[in-house]
This record gives C-alpha cells, sequence and structure tokens, in this order.
C-alpha cells in the first residue's frame, strides 16, 4: 500500500496508513547482535610498472576484494604488504622487478611470477589497462590457472648478466670496427682493423682526409678500450668457469667453452625442472613449429622461444662439434642431404643442448662412444 495519495479533482494529499502502523511502531527492531567477520585477501594480482604498480586482493575464492594504485618504492611496498603473510602474489615478469619480488618474499608472500606470453595467449581481451590486469592475474592465480615461469637464484642472475654485457661489449666493439672499415674505404684504405698491417695504416697520419683521419682515431682509441673491458671479462669468467664443476663436466662437449658452458648453466638453472632432453630443445626455441590438423601435418622454421643468445651461441658452437667429432658430423652429412646447410646446423645446436642437459642430469662427462643419433 503506497503511503501517500491524491485526489484528483483538487490535488490535496491525502495521508493513508495501513490498519497495523501503530502496532508495528511500538514493537522493538531485531538487532543484529552478530558481527560479520573481515574476509582475509589470499590473492593478490600486481600489475609492476617502474613508477607505479596496481594491486587486486581477492579472497579464497577468487572474489574482487580491493584494488589500489600505489608507488613503485620499498616504503610503499613494505607498507601494504607488511602483515599480510602467507598472501600469493602473482605478476608478470617483465624488467627490472627483481627488488619488487625481493621485497615482497621478504613480506612473509609467496611469489608467483607469471609467463607474459602465455597469460597474453589465456586472457586475451578487447578491454586492456591496469586494474584489468592486476585483476585477471589475481583470478588467474586463485583457480590456479597462472601460467608460471622459472625464478632463477640471484647467483644465476648475476652470471646471466655479466655474459649478456660481455655480448654487448663484443657487439659494440664489431659496430665501431664496421665504422672504421667505412671510413677507409671512402678513400680505397681498406683494411681490417684485426690484422697489424691493417691497424698500422689506419693508424698512420696523412693517409685520409683530416676530418675522417680524426674520427678515425677516436673509433681507434673506442676499440682498443673495448679490447680491453673483453679481455677483463674474459678472464674472469674463465676464472668462475675453473671453479664450477657443471660448467668443467659441459666443457667436455666438443665445441663447448667457457662462455658457452657458462651460459648453459646460467640459462638451464635448476636442472630437474626438465623432465627430458627434448624439453630443453623447446626451451631454447630449436624445435621446428608444427601445423597439424586431419590429415595435413607441417613444420615450419623454429620457434625461437627463450634466450636468442643462446641459440647464436649453441650454433656457433655447433660449427665447431662437427669437425671435432665424428658422430656430430656423421649427423650433420645426414642432415645436410636431405634438409640443407642451416636446418642441418640448427639439429647439431639442439643436439649440443640435449647432450648438455644429460650430462649435468647425470653429473657425467662427455663420452663419444655413448653419444646416441636420437
Amino acid at each position: 500500500m503506497r503511503p501517500f495519495n491524491y485526489r484528483h479533482e483538487t490535488g490535496q494529499r491525502i495521508v493513508e496508513r495501513p490498519p497495523n502502523a501503530q502496532f508495528r511502531r511500538n514493537i522493538p527492531m531485531p538487532r543484529n547482535t552478530t558481527k560479520s567477520q573481515p574476509v582475509v585477501p589470499k590473492y593478490a594480482g600486481i600489475d609492476y610498472h617502474k613508477k607505479f604498480f596496481v594491486v587486486t586482493l581477492g579472497d579464497a575464492a577468487g572474489n574482487v576484494l580491493s584494488q589500489e594504485k600505489l608507488t613503485s618504492d620499498q616504503e610503499s611496498v613494505l607498507r601494504f604488504f607488511q602483515g599480510k603473510a602467507q598472501l600469493i602474489c602473482a605478476i608478470e615478469n617483465c624488467r627490472g622487478n627483481e627488488w619488487f619480488v625481493e621485497s615482497l618474499k621478504a613480506c612473509g608472500c609467496e611469489v608467483r611470477v607469471a609467463n607474459t606470453y602465455a597469460v597474453r595467449l589465456i586472457a586475451e581481451s578487447r578491454c586492456k589497462n591496469d586494474k584489468i590486469d592486476s585483476r585477471i592475474l589475481m583470478e588467474l592465480v586463485s583457480r590456479n590457472y597462472l601460467p608460471v615461469c622459472y625464478q632463477p637464484t640471484e647467483e644465476e642472475r648475476l652470471l646471466r648478466e655479466r655474459l649478456r654485457f660481455r655480448t654487448k661489449l663484443m657487439r659494440s666493439r664489431t659496430q665501431y670496427k664496421n665504422i672504421a672499415h667505412a671510413l677507409m674505404d671512402k678513400e680505397n684504405k681498406g683494411r681490417k682493423i684485426g690484422t697489424k698491417k691493417g691497424r698500422k695504416v689506419a693508424s698512420k697520419q696523412g693517409d685520409l682526409h683530416p676530418e675522417r683521419q680524426e674520427r678515425l682515431q677516436e673509433t681507434l682509441e673506442i676499440i682498443d678500450y673495448l679490447d680491453r673491458l673483453v679481455g677483463s671479462q674474459d678472464k674472469d669468467l674463465g676464472a668462475i668457469a675453473a671453479q664450477n664443476e657443471a660448467a668443467q663436466r659441459l666443457k667436455t662437449i666438443p665445441g663447448i667453452g667457457d662462455l658457452s658452458a657458462l651460459l648453459l648453466v646460467a640459462e638451464f638453472g635448476d636442472i630437474s625442472r626438465f623432465r627430458r632432453a627434448k624439453n630443453v630443445g623447446s626451451y631454447l626455441g630449436l624445435v621446428p613449429r608444427l601445423y597439424a590438423s586431419s590429415d595435413v601435418c607441417r613444420m615450419g622454421r623454429i620457434t625461437k622461444q627463450g634466450s636468442g643468445l643462446v641459440r647464436r651461441i649453441l650454433v656457433q658452437d655447433a660449427w665447431m662439434a662437427i669437425k671435432r667429432s665424428p658422430t656430430f658430423l656423421n649427423r650433420y652429412n645426414n642432415i645436410l642431404k636431405r634438409r640443407g646447410k642451416r636446418v642441418a646446423i640448427v639439429a647439431i645446436a639442439r643436439m649440443i643442448a640435449e647432450v648438455a642437459y644429460r650430462l649435468l642430469r647425470d653429473k657425467t662427462e662427455f663420452k663419444e662412444e655413448l653419444l646416441t643419433l636420437g
């Protein structure tokens, strides 16, 4: 029954009360004496950025409890996550989030680093922003659907950074050598900078235009500086490899040196996370793409997932392996007849990676007679 009504003729307001209105007013309303217990968050999805991060807290069922946007600094992380022990946090793998992950672990949280590529395939959406991304991460980890990736130890991270730094030095040195060669070629004075005769011609005053000669001398000084840095890095890496048992086992493989052995040790990490040797080739992106549907089955180029640096180093080592090992050479020649040189050398690189996995798993050294031709 409506509490108010109007007469259509005069517009006078008539108050109508239900017959038991007085009775209802005298009865005291019951009070809720039970207090609702606060819901404790169990999961957290974090969308990390360099200047800020968005965190979504969820309960045990994956329901959103709250969302907050905080600045990316140590104080904000500790203030928000302090006291939230046993919280399971999901964060995407990205550059520069190592300190953030370590801060979460220091607060007692369990951190699961998500594979960015796999998350994008699972949760592809037309609408995308930071809040949605953090909520998706929280929902995936609450339902145990989060595709996680391996978290290397601090020692493995430092070794990876050192190896990548040495590679960047090599690339920079090659770039400056190309600049020096270009300056000399413009006046038909081209010589290889790496040879003594070419370096003598490049350093000789008066052969080039004064401006080009000045730039050439500055370029040569940079090359000399990079040579010293590369030599220092190689010396340090050689000392590290000499003290690493796993690296010494890998060096028994034909074509593997200090740099390659340390690179494989750092990239593989905990070798027990690979169930079999074929998983290593897939992890490094050395396996072909596959398209199979009904009676159609096509093999494409390699997937190129994982570390591109490891693939390049393994391909370089494969050229050395076929010169030193008759088994590798026989396998190379068999594939060469059917598929060509490029496919054959990549197959040898994948074979070296699988052999390295077996040596690390079984803690043995390479033996030519035990090498199988899978």
